[in-house]
């Protein structure tokens, strides 16, 4: 399941990754973070027959909902909105689970988002020039792109093999940092592109507001 969200994320774009982790996690619902807030692609968030916070299903309340944003990105648009609701106080074995699977799923397609921006920056970097020679061969480029392979690297290794509740908060919460620190590297290198609103780095604009709705890095009560 894991390997083919973070596939979806780099071949197809971001709304297809979220599409097929939904699908598979949450049916019919649409996924919220602790604090009433969503990122998801646009079908998931029409059709949506209720809400789906931290694990748990609550009744959907359309007039409540705002939605901040619409963006068309690669793949499909993307929703982020607030909607008014709170989570359960404390919550049960299996939607503790489930939040930790779906804070987990996040992970690699965030993954493969980064790892697709990564792709953006060679193709771009290897046709600049800069003087004599392009700019992926400067030292300071190349000790960049260095660093985000070592990370995604990284980060592979964390979470391979991990299965929903096998990473503490803090670990998966390190993970979507470390995701967050290589994306925000790499769009530097692609200059004043990597900033537009219909460029490589809207994806993991959105994919660090994705962390920021879900990943509190706290153990679900």
């Amino acid at each position: 399941m894991w390997p083919r969200c973070q596939d979806a994320a780099r071949q197809r774009g971001l709304a297809p990754a979220l599409r097929l982790l939904a699908s598979a996690l949450t049916p019919g619902l649409l996924p919220c973070g602790p604090g009433g807030h969503t990122v998801a692609d646009a079908r998931t968030f029409a059709e949506a027959g209720g809400l789906w916070v931290a694990g748990a299903a609550r009744p959907r309340r359309p007039a409540d909902e705002a939605v901040l944003s619409r963006t068309a990105l690669p793949g499909g648009e993307v929703v982020a909105a607030t909607v008014t609701t709170a989570p359960p106080a404390r919550r049960g074995a299996a939607e503790r689970e489930a939040g930790a699977a779906f804070v987990l799923g996040l992970a690699w397609v965030r993954l493969g988002l980064s790892e697709s921006l990564r792709s953006a920056c060679l193709g771009y970097l290897g046709r600049r020039r800069s003087g004599d020679s392009y700019l992926l061969q400067q030292q300071l480029v190349k000790g960049t792109v260095a660093e985000a392979v070592a990370d995604h690297l990284e980060v592979r290794a964390v979470l391979s093999g991990a299965g929903p509740g096998d990473l503490p908060a803090a670990v998966l919460a390190d993970v979507h940092a470390r995701i967050t620190a290589a994306d925000r590297e790499q769009v530097r290198l692609l200059g004043a592109s990597g900033y537009l609103r219909d460029g490589p780095g809207m994806p993991c604009y959105l994919s660090e507001l994705l962390a920021e709705v879900h990943v509190t890095g706290e153990e679900p009560r």
